[in-house]
């Protein structure tokens, strides 16, 4: 017999002492086969919050205007895939979008994206590229970057030259609609970009850009949690963007079918209880089990789950001392 386990979440109690975190290869990178939930919000009354060590950012009040999904592929599996033989992964959201990117212990740096869809059709290729994150990366370092390249789209062509600041101002906890991160990284990049916009060959205007964006990741987060993207664009006006992201579980283990998918886990951190909440996709008992550290189990309950679905299980964690904890959900396969 069996049993496939997946691993939950981290459960952060009371009075857990955080250090600054740090972001690394391959832990801040996704790899081929990840999917990534996306939802855009509202972007009404939204600050970005203070900088420094040990701060708090509340954004549980996000109102969501739309969403998608975010799925990392091959790079050969994109249309444009040949352009980039440099790149490591692609990642198409909605089939018309997709983002061309290398990833190593350097950091992951954009190649280049592109649009598919009709006559808003476009294809990015830089032969400078852009630095999305540095690695390593922890609180007060900073970096500097240059990029270029050239956007191609039908009857105009726009050459991208620009300069980049990438800081780390700031670590925390960070309170999103989906739940709470702690020991969380802010990264602020500022691009001063250049775009000169050619038709037919002939060039026509310059515009002067200037992208602020302010990115959250996780110690162990393949993807930002969250995204606030202020784009001045000198002659077009401004656009700000928010974005947060949460992971897609996908229910599969080692190639087999796993009980349950869509896992949460929260309040986080924890003082009295934990609410553990997934979709089952068996029709057998499931065990919960919390452990620590060590591997030492500490609670452990059976559901007596007879159906497939929505499944919502209150656990009791008011006698276990503080600390980080693991909550592991195994069933009886038949496997």
């Amino acid at each position: 017999m069996k049993k496939l386990y997946v691993f939950a979440s981290c459960i952060f109690f009371t009075a857990m002492l955080t250090a600054q975190p740090t972001l690394q290869y391959p832990q801040n990178v996704p790899e081929i086969g990840d999917v990534m939930d996306i939802q855009f919000v509202s972007n009404n009354g939204l600050t970005t919050g203070t900088a420094g060590p040990d701060v708090s950012w509340d954004y549980s009040g996000l109102t969501t205007l739309s969403g998608g999904q975010l799925t990392v592929i091959e790079p050969s599996q994109a249309p444009s895939g040949n352009e980039f033989p440099l790149a490591t992964i692609a990642i198409n959201m909605g089939d018309t979008i997709f983002t061309y990117a290398q990833t190593n212990a350097d950091g992951y740096f954009y190649l280049g994206s592109e649009s598919t869809t009709g006559t808003f059709a476009s294809l990015l290729v830089y032969s400078d590229s852009r630095t999305f994150v540095k690695f390593p990366f922890t609180y007060d370092d900073t970096y500097f970057d240059t990029y270029k390249g050239i956007v191609t789209t039908s009857g105009a062509t726009v050459h991208v030259l620009a300069a980049s600041e990438m800081f780390a101002d700031s670590y925390g906890t960070l309170i999103l609609p989906n739940g709470t991160y702690t020991n969380v990284l802010r990264i602020v990049t500022i691009d001063a970009e250049i775009d000169s916009l050619f038709v037919e060959g002939n060039f026509v205007k310059e515009f002067n850009v200037v992208r602020t964006q302010f990115t959250w990741f996780a110690p162990d987060s393949k993807g930002p949690l969250l995204s606030i993207e202020i784009l001045d664009n000198a002659g077009l006006g401004s656009i700000d963007t928010v974005a947060f992201y949460s992971s897609a579980e996908s229910g599969i283990i080692d190639g087999h079918p796993g009980p349950v998918s869509h896992l949460s886990v929260f309040p986080n951190p924890a003082e009295d209880h934990v609410v553990i909440e997934f979709n089952a996709l068996q029709n057998t008992g499931i065990s919960i089990s919390i452990v620590n550290q060590v591997g030492q189990m500490m609670i452990s309950k059976k559901t007596a789950n007879d159906h497939t679905g929505y499944v919502s299980e209150r656990i009791d964690v008011s006698t276990l001392p503080s600390g980080i904890y693991f909550a592991h959900i195994s069933c009886d396969c038949g496997k």
